[in-house]
């Protein structure tokens, strides 16, 4: 009599192979997330830093006004249309860098004005809230526009500043504050304080 060797695996086998991917699965989905959300906030956080040194460093440069303002309209490549949108609400949505090269005071992409623009997608949930916020000492009035003199200093004197948030409720991903002071200096820095996660 021939004597055959079954080879594979059990159902016992299968189930538990099954079981032990089903932990992991669970495990693994929502680290994914938390990795994910974290690493927008840090981007749009380091993003919008660093658009405003560059306009500073920009202002001195050239000796001009440069200005970033929130932006609804990022593309620019329809037709020069990437403006600043003056109305608040709107530094989820984008923002630009533009000079004002022709001291009009209007900041232009058809006059050559643009520097930069920062697109943000619509998928992100962090939310960026600017200032101004009296109980911090920053009074500007970020809601708009950041606007840097041809010294490097803020236009309108006072210290003003953002808050990036997740965007996601009872994360506890700590706030980034980001504040431009008087002479234009800019930093940012993770709030440790609990109370103040958004």
């Amino acid at each position: 009599m021939k004597t055959y060797i079954h080879s594979g695996f059990t159902l016992l086998e299968l189930i538990i192979v099954i079981g032990m991917m089903a932990m992991l699965v669970a495990i693994g989905v929502p680290s994914f997330n938390a990795m994910i959300t974290t690493n927008e906030l840090a981007d749009i956080t380091t993003d919008l830093t660093l658009s405003l040194k560059r306009a500073r460093a920009e202002a001195i440069a050239s000796g001009r006004d440069v200005v970033v303002c929130s932006s609804t309209t990022t593309d620019s490549s329809s037709d020069g249309n990437a403006k600043c949108s003056l109305t608040a609400g709107n530094w989820n949505e984008g923002w630009l860098i533009m000079v004002d090269r022709n001291q009009d005071g209007n900041f232009l992409e058809s006059q050559n004005e643009l520097i930069w623009v920062k697109s943000i997608s619509d998928n992100t949930k962090v939310t960026i809230t600017p200032g101004p916020f009296a109980p911090l000492g920053l009074t500007n009035d970020f809601s708009q526009v950041v606007l840097f003199s041809h010294t490097g200093e803020l236009k309108d004197g006072t210290a003003g500043g953002f808050q990036v948030c997740s965007g996601v409720s009872d994360n506890g991903y700590a706030r980034r504050d980001i504040t431009v002071s008087v002479s234009g200096q800019t930093n940012f820095q993770k709030n440790t304080v609990t109370t103040n996660d958004c």
